[in-house]
């Protein structure tokens, strides 16, 4: 069985520096679209979470060697924990990009200039969409002129404003997202990432099947109009402005997790922290490290879980391959099959592949996949730990959790932390 992880010897196993991810669990109210780790505002839950997160820095922190490389702040709502962050980012060491998820109707001045206070240069804006009838049946607590006065709030205030957009293809006709994105054109935004809703079994929409094909046309109209207004797709649901900056909590080649629910990859194993914050405080306390479950990616695994992962930005640098893992045949062997099928092309000498259009196509898919019989059943295992009021019980698809299938090698199955 997997043994508790050491902070000292977990960082060391990283074979470059790690961005880190934040999160801050807590929202004013409970969007029921989305699948991640949060709990409801209560002062009286935000100063031990945050007592607890300062003595997960305090087993990290003396063993870190260098700068993180970059900085992602997420939740939940961050922006509702400010007072309670600053002392947190003061004692992270960060060279390069500091980003954070904006609630919209949080983008107040005063709140705004706090965040350029406090170092950060990239904002996500969860506007969903600026349609009222969306936002309705996404459950989100503003309407589409909130969407638009944030957008005022943050235009040239930092170094990277993204727009995040979710479209239900069972719901809106495909005119909706359009719409959206012309709005987000118009205003010149830096980048728009165009997420398919996605549909968790414990979350109501989970009933609904998922529609890949119309999907798939949505997504290449999308482009289209992209084009049209001088933007390109530069990832399998983003899109950017020419020369403008852009950014991707999606793509970092390695991570550490801090706070309740986050994850980290470190190569050759992932680990993810408990989900309730209560839970997560519990070891702490104890000097121990939150870690809910973990899992040892050998061989060619933890090489292709990063190939996966940069698949996203629709282009994989085969380069840092060596750096990373030494070699791999098997993500070479996978390379070579993409472009062989025409899902891939080589460039940059033979040294990079970039997805084709039906290779888009296909991750759209294949990810959808990954989060279905990977990703969810983790999140229903380990949504379980909250307190009913917070949440109700998750039902995983498919009834009881079974990681990696009845017939996984147990050395790729998960452990607890």
């Amino acid at each position: 069985m997997t043994l508790p992880l050491d902070p000292a010897q977990a960082l060391a196993a990283f074979p470059d520096r790690p961005g880190a991810y934040l999160h801050v669990p807590f929202c004013e109210q409970l969007c029921p679209f989305c699948p991640y780790d949060k709990v409801r505002w209560q002062a009286d839950r935000v100063a031990p979470y945050f007592a607890a997160l300062h003595r997960e820095l305090d087993l990290w922190l003396p063993h870190l060697q260098a700068p993180f490389r970059s900085l992602y702040v997420g939740g939940g709502t961050p922006t509702c924990c400010l007072d309670e962050l600053e002392p947190v980012l003061a004692r992270l060491p960060v060279e390069g990009e500091r980003a954070i998820e904006l609630l919209p109707t949080h983008a107040s001045p005063e709140r705004v200039e706090r965040l350029r206070e406090l170092g950060i240069g990239a904002v996500s804006v969860g506007v969903q969409s600026f349609d009222d009838a969306v936002l309705h049946h996404l459950g989100r607590p503003m309407c589409a002129a909130d969407n638009l006065r944030a957008l005022d709030a943050v235009a040239g205030r930092f170094d990277c404003v993204d727009v995040d957009l979710i479209f239900d293809v069972a719901f809106a006709a495909p005119e909706v997202l359009l719409r959206d994105l012309e709005t987000c054109f118009a205003r010149g935004v830096d980048q728009v990432s165009t997420y398919p809703l996605m549909r968790f079994a414990y979350t109501p929409f989970g009933a609904a099947p998922h529609a890949a094909a119309q999907e798939h046309a949505l997504l290449h109209r999308a482009e289209e109009l992209a084009e049209r207004h001088g933007y390109r797709r530069a990832a399998v649901w983003t899109f950017v402005r020419p020369g403008g900056p852009r950014y991707s909590s999606i793509t970092r080649e390695l991570f550490l997790g801090l706070g309740a629910s986050a994850a980290s990859f470190s190569g050759r194993r992932f680990w993810v922290n408990h989900f309730s914050p209560e839970r997560y405080a519990e070891p702490l306390a104890q000097g121990a490290l939150p870690v809910a479950r973990q899992i040892e990616l050998p061989g060619p695994l933890g090489p292709l879980y990063w190939m996966f992962w940069q698949a996203y930005a629709g282009r994989v640098d085969l380069r840092r391959l060596e750096p990373l893992f030494g070699t791999s045949r098997a993500v070479q062997a996978v390379a070579a099959g993409l472009v062989d099928i025409g899902w891939a092309t080589r460039e940059e000498g033979g040294q990079t592949i970039t997805l084709s259009p039906r290779g888009r196509d296909v991750y759209h898919d294949l990810e959808r996949e990954v989060t279905t019989h990977l990703i969810e059943p983790l999140w229903a295992d380990l949504m379980a730990e909250h307190d009913p009021a917070d949440h109700p019980p998750p039902t995983p698809r498919g009834g009881p959790v079974a990681w990696v299938g009845r017939r996984a090698r147990r050395r790729w199955a998960w452990f607890p932390g």
